[in-house]
């Protein structure tokens, strides 16, 4: 069998040209020594953790370090051959990535120059190693430098913030975003290793579910070799499900490196995507064998599943995803670089980000187009939960060159990605960019064919997914329409951004039509423990120049005041500042996700800007970067519900609307209760028994809207219950403001049974958007309205207590704003 052996140990680094550290502030020349490295990284971290530099992240260091991506960086390890290796056979080396302009050195001979931090790179150095002390080196040169002299070479391009990031295929935000700072990033960045495989080596490998029937599933698998086959070897096939296992012995494709076959599944078990069904995964193995030796094996997990985009609907404009023959609404969030340093990002904090992901009955994760194709342990771990990627090309608001160099990378790029991620069955859609074409129509006032750039996405990538992908939709852009608009409502998708960045309040959204929303969002602060963190003792209040430097947007805290005074009363105290916030957030996305849900079919997905962040800020994020829910997520969780309760105003007239988005018919009750705000007195209005069948709205009940509801004395409280009158929706409906309201001071009792992992929580008057924090205890649920005589169970994970002391708890409600 093969081997492999990680270079990750004996790390240096140090300035790369000793006339630089006379720009290091205070002159510091230890950096122009060699200092420990640690593999994967980069400059910055590695720096940190030799406590040369402050935390990054605090305060406004951001600025003072910007000196660190303006220098070159030279980094070296030595190591000896292992002792399985063979010199008489084929060694890789292999970079699985590298941050970004870097020239590699193995034993003082120049292998490769690279200009490409989102491909794998590969060298056979079999005559270049030695038995011991092998000397490898990288020297990473500037960025920043870099794009900037390619930029002065081929002239300035129209791009939304710094111009030159377009002329490298590096994460665009790493140099800076409307939300995330800018941090030039050097170092390698993922594993480096030495491979010597086998005899015959497995690469390339995709697989395609073709159809889908009611008894039986037809598949294709494909991979390549890097020898030929030989007649002497066989292929052996094996698909492991929970209760099956299909084996299929093959002849090996002589004198050929690629195989390629369909198989039939009976009774498959098939891949759904959340809250639809199971997220059923196939262990596959392919297996090369001589004489019953395996000379080579490859493992994957598969799903079986159909997808495609429709477009059209009665010869209208659609855009709706059918899977497995159902039309399913995409609902869920944008996803950005989990960290301003991309190492940092391990297997845990993609499963804790994607599982509340999932865990918000969210069913779609976009990877937007500024950031980086994620590691393969992201994507498995979509597949595992069920949640669908929309996955953008590397390519995001601004027009991109064409010169030959470039578009070669490009094609490399897209080639290794789409050969790295095709099987995965989460992976719905590929999206050449993000926004490119809408910005140049805006700004420029021109057809988006004229766009430099325009053929990345129109014709290179196209074409390379017709060969390696063919069955999957691609979609240029994002947004992009049939219309001289890319942003037109006519038809394709929308990003919605009148909302927020164009200063229109979310209450809007009523009079939206767009057909799927990829992108719309609302700003609130990061949690207050969170922001806390960063800010100096003179500058935690909500108007102090750090927390204002800890947003990126351009007049994004004048809009956090704006929009909060429009529907909340406004409190300078920090604390009350990241409540009020994150509860205006939390409102604006309930009244667009429950909007274009309701309209599903004719709307069909809303994708949320953004799920989560890379540093402590303000910004649109659910999750904060220290992996805190908002109060905003626990309220997304409730309107992305599959079964969903509503109401709407028609004159003197409120409807209650039901929306089923699930696959199985839904029978329960809605119950109507009327809250008199003064007093907190609560009157059951009605309860009525519904039957809503899969994928339909339903109209339950009308009922007149009384002055005392319009006077703002009282609101309304929906609930919608099952057989077993556990609350599944819950939703409100007041006549004016909250801020123009008056409530009762609620008792609220918080009772922990930890043999369980669940607090119980119950209240003497009506309690409005109760969030509870308490130490590092992580809630399933949060932020939601209780009334008198109900005890709400909410399951948590954490560690309660380490002594007999009673857990620290904070609870906060609206009511106590409102008095």
């Amino acid at each position: 069998m093969s081997g492999k052996y990680f270079l990750h140990d004996n790390w240096k680094f140090k300035l790369f040209k000793k006339e630089d550290a006379s720009k290091v502030p205070n002159k510091i020349l230890k950096f122009s020594k060699w200092l420990k490295a640690e593999v994967p990284g980069t400059v910055q971290t590695d720096l940190l953790k030799a406590e040369l530099i402050p935390d990054p992240f605090y305060s406004d260091n951001e600025i003072k370090l910007q000196w660190i991506g303006e220098l070159d960086w030279h980094y070296q390890t030595s190591f000896n051959l292992p002792k399985n290796f063979s010199l008489n056979k084929k060694i890789y080396l292999i970079f699985e990535s590298l941050d970004t302009i870097a020239e590699i050195i193995l034993n003082d001979k120049v292998i490769d120059k690279t200009k490409n931090i989102f491909l794998e790179f590969k060298f056979e150095v079999s005559k270049l190693l030695k038995k011991k002390n092998n000397k490898l080196e990288v020297i990473f040169t500037s960025a920043e430098k870099y794009a900037e002299a390619e930029e002065n070479k081929y002239g300035k391009l129209p791009v939304a913030l710094r111009s030159e990031r377009v002329y490298i295929r590096k994460a665009q935000y790493s140099f800076g975003w409307d939300w995330g700072p800018a941090f030039l990033t050097m170092g390698i960045s993922q594993p480096v290793f030495l491979f010597q495989p086998n005899e015959i080596h497995i690469e390339d490998f995709s697989f395609e579910t073709l159809s889908i029937g009611d008894k039986s599933a037809n598949i294709r698998i494909k991979f390549s070799a890097d020898e030929p086959f030989s007649s002497r070897m066989k292929i052996k096939i094996i698909i492991k499900g929970s209760d099956q296992k299909i084996e299929y012995d093959e002849v090996s494709p002589v004198g050929l490196t690629e195989f390629v076959n369909e198989y039939e599944i009976k009774d498959p078990k098939l891949w759904w995507p959340n809250g639809y069904g199971e997220s059923h995964l196939y262990d596959l193995e392919i297996k090369i064998e001589e004489k019953n030796i395996v000379l080579d094996e490859l493992k994957k997990k598969i799903g079986i599943r159909t997808i495609k985009l429709d477009l059209f609907e009665n010869d209208k404009p659609t855009f709706r995803f059918i899977i497995n023959n159902k039309p399913i609404f995409f609902k869920g969030a944008n996803w950005i670089p989990a960290d301003s340093f991309l190492p940092r990002v391990k297997e845990d904090k993609y499963r804790k980000l994607l599982l509340m992901a999932s865990k918000a009955n969210m069913n779609v994760i976009r990877v937007w187009g500024g950031g980086s194709y994620e590691r393969n342990i992201f994507y498995d771990i979509c597949d595992e939960l069920g949640l669908i990627v929309w996955q953008d090309f590397m390519f995001a608001c601004a027009s991109y060159p064409e010169n030959e160099e470039f578009l070669n990378n490009v094609k490399t790029e897209v080639e290794q990605n789409v050969k790295r991620l095709q099987h995965h069955p989460s992976i719905a859609i590929w999206c050449g960019n993000n926004e490119n074409e809408w910005i140049w129509y805006q700004e420029q006032k021109k057809s988006y064919k004229e766009m430099p750039g325009y053929k990345i996405y129109h014709e290179l990538i196209p074409e390379i997914l017709k060969k390696l992908d063919p069955l999957k939709p691609y979609w240029p852009s994002t947004p992009f329409s049939n219309e001289e608009d890319p942003n037109s409502p006519l038809s394709g998708n929308r990003h919605q951004w009148a909302m927020w960045s164009w200063w229109v309040d979310y209450k809007k959204v009523r009079d939206d039509n767009s057909l799927f929303v990829t992108e719309f969002g609302f700003q609130s602060s990061a949690n207050y423990k969170t922001i806390l963190s960063v800010l100096p003792k003179d500058q935690q209040y909500t108007q102090s120049r750090i927390f204002e430097f800890h947003n990126k947007q351009v007049e994004g805290p004048e809009r956090l005041f704006k929009f909060l005074s429009g529907h909340l009363p406004i409190k300078m105290e920090l604390r009350d500042f990241v409540y009020l916030t994150q509860l205006n957030q939390g409102l604006a996305l309930k009244e667009c996700v429950e909007h274009w849900q309701f309209r599903f079919p004719q709307s069909n997905g809303s994708i949320i800007w953004q799920l989560n962040d890379c540093w402590p800020v303000a910004s649109w994020a659910l999750i904060d970067s220290s992996l805190i829910p908002k109060l905003s997520y626990y309220m997304v969780q409730e309107s992305f519900s599959n079964i969903l309760i509503s109401t709407s105003k028609d004159g003197e007239v409120l409807k209650i609307l039901v929306q089923n988005n699930s696959l199985n018919q839904f029978t329960g009750y809605i119950q109507i209760d009327y809250v008199n705000l003064i007093t907190g007195k609560v009157n059951k209005i009605s309860r009525k028994k519904i039957i809503v069948d899969s994928l339909l709205r339903q109209e339950s009940n009308s009922l007149a809207v009384s002055n005392e509801i319009e006077n703002g004395k009282g609101l309304f409280v929906i609930s919608l219950r099952d057989t077993e009158n556990k609350i599944v929706n819950r939703n409100y409906f007041a006549g004016m403001e909250f801020k123009y309201l008056k409530m009762v001071q609620p008792k609220i009792k918080i009772k922990f049974v930890e043999k369980e992992n669940i607090i119980k929580v119950s209240t003497d008057k009506p309690a409005f958007f109760v969030f509870i924090e308490c130490e590092d205890l992580m809630f399933e649920k949060n932020g939601v309205i209780i009334l008198p005589d109900e005890k709400i169970s909410i399951r948590y994970t954490g560690l309660v207590r380490n002594s007999k002391k009673e857990p620290k708890i904070f609870c906060t409600t609206l009511n106590q704003y409102l008095q």
